[in-house]
């Protein structure tokens, strides 16, 4: 009984398929194991061929029988390879990532169409961070699409040895163009929630930790682009295994482990930058916890990148244990792309349940008696509201508050924070409409009795 294969004896075998299928015009379309099978029915049928006759038999122009006589020779000893070919595994690929990919989509265009419609009921126009989602939208839909030809263009069978040169080279081709592009998608969702956050609040401390990041996630995403861009002296190298001149200087894996890590840090600073402005909004205790748990929500983004770049990981050297599947790195991207595109949805979202649901999330009683004692309790302590009214119509409560105009304090929190922006991009004011008069509200859930008015325009 045959002794099992090594992982070199494997390595060895798929690295044998590669070199001799694709070194071959005659052998382009025909699995590569065909070119190592013939070239030991070679050898049978004429014992004493010479290497230049070999070379002639596959096609080889100078170039090519320099590389392969330098990797390969003596001919008669690599044709033993094909006798190992049995005891090789033959693994399937996975399969497509067309079922993935489709619900994916369907979910992100549904949270897509609902945080714009979100925006444009509530506060009656699309905020320039909106339109930076929706770009980052349709860079994560044409990915995953080129994801899904990816998957399909290398065949049903994960080993070079169960596949033709063209396959191996189209699939490479395609996750190469993945490889490269990934990282300025990424970089497009960070940067649209990151001038959502630069646009909740002018608390400068959120400020600056928004551009640190930003600054940090352009430079990564940028160095990661261009690594793997130019990671040989021909962008297209795939084109050029036979060509002495080619040289590949950056690690490619060590490139994409360095980007990949600076990335899910990154990622992580963007979920938790609003934190500390959440904290600071006076909110029921329930209402805080779901305002964390909304942003929250990224992390399960980061846990998709990190699971991605452990599939990079194990799928980067091509070859090894006789697989070649780049079908985990593609399911996990766009696992990860969609996921982090509709966790910063989520604020929006929270948004126009409050407006249509609010008993779904909201604390206590929204109706007019509450707030009316609510005001009650507030308008005593302060002498800059001349007066408040109140009115309800078709479910929503409508509060006009009528400013002092010879107070000396500005409508804004205590601390001198605009959190009145902070609270609408949260969610928790659905409509703010300014005029010289005074400020509307409709507020679909009661605040803390200790919560000043002013605190919530």
């Amino acid at each position: 009984m045959a002794e099992p294969l090594t992982q070199s004896d494997i390595f060895y075998i798929t690295l044998t398929c590669y070199y001799w299928g694709s070194s071959s015009p005659r052998f382009t379309y025909e699995h590569t194991s065909e070119a190592v099978k013939s070239l030991a029915q070679l050898y049978l049928d004429y014992p004493n061929i010479a290497d230049n006759q070999v070379a002639g038999y596959y096609g080889w122009d100078n170039k090519t029988y320099d590389i392969m006589a330098m990797n390969f020779a003596p001919f008669n000893e690599t044709a033993l390879a094909a006798e190992l070919l049995p005891l090789a595994p033959h693994p399937r690929a996975t399969g497509s990532v067309l079922p993935l990919f489709v619900v994916f989509t369907v979910v992100s265009t549904v949270v897509m169409a609902l945080r714009l419609w979100s925006r444009w009921s509530l506060l009656g126009r699309i905020q320039i961070f909106d339109w930076a989602a929706l770009f980052s939208y349709f860079l994560i839909v044409a990915w995953g699409a080129y994801g899904v030809h990816a998957s399909l263009v290398g065949g049903d069978m994960a080993s070079w040895c169960d596949r033709s040169y063209f396959q191996i080279k189209q699939q490479s081709i395609a996750y190469n163009i993945g490889m490269t592009t990934y990282p300025m998608v990424v970089l497009s969702i960070k940067l649209a929630l990151l001038i959502f956050y630069y646009q909740l609040s002018t608390w400068a401390a959120l400020r600056t930790a928004v551009l640190i990041t930003g600054f940090i996630s352009v430079g990564n995403a940028f160095g990661g682009f261009f690594a793997f861009l130019f990671q040989c002296n021909r962008v297209n190298f795939w084109d050029a295994e036979f060509d002495l001149s080619l040289e590949c200087k950056v690690r490619t894996l060590k490139a994409i482990l360095g980007t990949g890590v600076v990335n899910i840090i990154t990622d992580a600073l963007v979920w938790v930058i609003p934190m500390p402005l959440v904290w600071r909004l006076q909110l029921y205790p329930r209402e805080r916890i779901i305002a964390f748990f909304t942003f929250g929500l990224g992390g399960i983004a980061c846990v998709a990148a990190a699971v991605r770049l452990k599939a990079v990981q194990d799928s980067i050297r091509f070859g090894i244990n006789g697989k070649d599947s780049i079908l985990p790195i593609i399911a996990w991207g766009i696992i990860e792309l969609n996921l982090a595109l509709i966790c910063s949805s989520a604020p929006a979202l929270r948004a126009l349940l409050m407006k249509h649901v609010p008993k779904l999330i909201s604390y206590g009683s929204n109706g007019v008696s509450d707030i009316k004692s609510m005001f009650k309790r507030t308008s005593g302590t302060s002498g800059r509201f001349a007066g408040t009214r109140v009115r309800s119509a078709v479910g929503k409560t409508h509060i006009r508050v009528h400013s002092d105009p010879q107070s000396p304090v500005s409508p804004q929190s205590p601390h001198g924070k605009d959190t009145s922006t902070a609270s609408i991009g949260i969610g928790y004011i659905e409509y703010e409409k300014r005029d010289s008069t005074g400020t509307e509200v409709e507020l679909p859930i009661q605040h803390p009795p200790h919560a000043r008015v002013d605190e919530l325009v």
